[in-house]
């Protein structure tokens, strides 16, 4: 195991409730400190998405980014999606999400 995957429940209402906000928190640190790259589920909102990314969540799936979607798709869509909220990436990079 190499990934640990923060529930949607606590996601979802981190924005809005302390304790699901320190839930979160404590378990990327706890993660990172074992070696774990932190998924977070349910990310719905850009600014749940630049909470996560202020505690230094690896990686990130939800509405926010795009519905599901063929991996066909996907290497193109990460190019517009980066481009257009998060320019100042590398171009050509593959993001972190999911």
């Amino acid at each position: 195991m190499d990934e640990l995957k923060i529930d949607k429940s606590f996601v979802l209402s981190m924005e809005t409730k302390l304790d699901d906000a320190k839930i979160v928190r404590s378990t990327i640190d706890l993660a990172h400190k074992l070696g774990l790259t932190v998924v977070a589920e349910g990310v719905e909102s850009a600014k749940a998405w630049d909470l996560l990314r202020e505690l230094n969540c690896d990686e990130a799936q939800g509405h926010h980014m795009d519905r599901p979607m063929p991996a066909s798709a996907f290497r193109q869509w990460s190019a517009v999606w980066m481009a257009r909220h998060r320019p100042q990436v590398a171009a050509g990079t593959v993001p972190m999400l999911h």
